[in-house]
């Protein structure tokens, strides 16, 4: 839920900066959210979410981790047997 609350949130704040181009504050504040949601790992394997394999950054929502395939929108550790029953 956190995940989803900050994607919308930066989603919200750069488009309202696109309409209002006068508004640096808006700007500021867009670029402060998706730097603190860029430091968001997983839980199980310690990887940022929004990182690929070669190390760029994707602001894009994804429900389970690139690394080890944790459910990312829990907050607690899964279980290895209910992460690989889910990835089948």
């Amino acid at each position: 839920m956190k995940y989803l609350f900050l994607g919308i949130s930066v989603a919200l704040l750069i488009v309202l900066s696109v309409f209002y181009t006068h508004s640096t504050l808006q700007l500021a504040l867009a670029m402060i959210l998706a730097i603190v949601q860029s430091r968001i790992t997983c839980p199980k394997c310690g990887n940022s979410i929004l990182k690929d394999k070669n190390g760029w950054y994707i602001f894009t929502m994804r429900t389970t981790c690139r690394h080890c395939g944790q459910d990312t929108l829990l907050c607690e550790v899964e279980p290895d047997e209910v992460t690989e029953k889910r990835l089948k």
